[in-house]
């Protein structure tokens, strides 16, 4: 399943502090202490910033597991996989999207479709790529697809 990668968005310069401070008439106001700081999705979604990446799904081949065509995946390539976590694996040259399954005592690279085969997996396995943190997607509108 082909996927696209992205370029990580340069994150916004906050605004300073002192600017964020003061009203019109350039006192401080008193609802100041309780203002929050802006939503900042990359400090959520990017615990190590230099081995995260960002990359679009591609197909509906994982539709049935609320993966959709044009999800946004943020992939840290950092984590150690564990049983129940999506991976992307390198298989026959493409990225694709797995779980990781352990059956019986042995780890198992298993497709959304089950009729297709698992493959064995070992935890040095080089067809690993990263380890799928988040997936994002918009929810769309009766009659949308």
């Amino acid at each position: 399943m082909p996927m696209t990668p992205i370029a990580p968005a340069a994150a916004p310069t906050p605004a300073s502090s002192e600017a964020l401070s003061r009203g019109a008439s350039g006192f401080p106001s008193p609802a100041d202490d309780y203002r929050e700081a802006p939503l900042d999705l990359h400090r959520h979604l990017v615990r190590r910033p230099a081995s995260t990446f960002f990359m679009h799904l591609e197909g509906d081949a994982h539709r049935h597991a609320g993966l959709h065509h044009g999800d946004l995946l943020v992939i840290d390539r950092a984590i150690s996989p564990r049983p129940g976590h999506w991976l992307v694996a390198v298989i026959d040259g493409e990225l694709s999207v797995l779980r990781l399954e352990r059956r019986q005592s042995r780890l198992y690279l298993a497709p959304s479709q089950p009729r297709l085969a698992a493959l064995p997996f070992d935890p040095d396995d080089a067809r690993l790529w990263g380890v799928i943190c988040y997936v994002i997607h918009a929810l769309p509108a009766e009659g949308e697809e």
